[in-house]
């Protein structure tokens, strides 16, 4: 995981959007292949950082319920997209609307990370197990850590 997921989450969503405009500007399949490639890929790096977030910050007996809340709002806006998507194209054309799909959500997502103060939960919220503020690792194993890695250092010194 990066050290700055939410940062790097909202910029693969926002940078991999790019590509969409492409839809609009050219009618070569092989140059769509690749972008619908390059936007499958950002969006999937992103939804792994996603799901880790999940199961690292919700706490376990609310998972199920925020990843079914988490699955219906993005249901939810679907078929609003696709009801304005349609009149959109009519309206403005179909390069203009790839366009503004490709670069609206880059100028959102860096607003998001701005105004989120994204940065400042990345550091007061840190995910490997290994920082003091996790709570991934529990007070007990905490306190375990040095003499694991004693033992650990003694039984590879002794080999």
């Amino acid at each position: 995981m990066p050290r700055r997921y939410l940062t790097v989450m909202n910029l693969l969503w926002a940078f991999g959007c790019l590509p969409l405009a492409v839809f609009g500007l050219t009618d070569q399949i092989w140059i769509m292949a690749i972008a619908a490639f390059l936007v499958g890929a950002a969006f999937n790096g992103g939804v792994v950082i996603w799901g880790t977030l999940l199961q690292r910050r919700v706490p376990p007996e609310m998972l199920g319920r925020v990843s079914s809340l988490d699955f219906f709002v993005s249901l939810a806006f679907m078929p609003v997209s696709m009801a304005v998507a349609g009149p959109a194209g009519e309206s403005l054309g179909l390069p203009v609307v790839f366009l503004v799909a490709g670069v609206a959500p880059l100028v959102i997502g860096v607003v998001a990370i701005i105004a989120a103060r994204m940065r400042r939960d990345e550091i007061t919220n840190p995910l490997d197990a290994s920082s003091e503020n996790s709570d991934d690792v529990s007070d007990e194993v905490a306190a375990e850590l040095p003499t694991l890695v004693t033992v650990e250092t003694d039984l590879a010194a002794a080999a």
